[in-house]
């Protein structure tokens, strides 16, 4: 089940994180994530208790970003990021919010965690936008996913 993000949440959820080590390895980003979690819109996937999260930053009227999203890997490959995902565009579709967009670990520093995160994004329907050598240094590719979303704004365009 996807619901919204409760502040109740937020240690469930850090406890996620500090499960994820191959993803979530960096003390001072995952401190900068779990303060989101308390201020930032996001849902939960609560499968007899907190089992995956995903928080999202609206940067502007027209684009949000996955800012970070993890799933307690005892539950990976059981939809729960997909569905995570789904919440989270239903939720731009709502807010008139027209680009989703995520940064995660590129190529050109490959890893294989971070490939089965590209490959679940490209069949998310996210497609690159582009790949940074500077963004996060030369020893941490960053990779920007796009998505565009069906807004009804775009409907009365047409």
């Amino acid at each position: 089940m996807i619901r919204e993000l409760q502040r109740s949440d937020v240690q469930a959820c850090a406890a996620i994180l500090g499960r994820l080590n191959d993803w979530f390895g960096d003390p001072v980003s995952n401190a900068n994530y779990v303060a989101a979690l308390g201020h930032s819109p996001g849902f939960v996937a609560s499968v007899r208790g907190v089992r995956g999260f995903l928080v999202l930053e609206k940067h502007d009227r027209g684009s949000a970003e996955i800012l970070v999203m993890g799933v307690d890997p005892e539950w990976h490959r059981n939809g729960l990021g997909r569905a995570l995902v789904d919440a989270a565009e239903e939720w731009c579709t709502k807010q008139g919010v027209r680009w989703l967009h995520v940064k995660t670990r590129g190529p050109s520093t490959y890893d294989d965690a971070y490939e089965r995160t590209r490959q679940f994004y490209f069949a998310m329907g996210f497609e690159v936008l582009y790949e940074s050598m500077t963004e996060w240094g030369p020893r941490d590719a960053a990779l920007v996913l796009v998505k565009h979303m069906a807004c009804a704004d775009d409907e009365a365009a047409r």
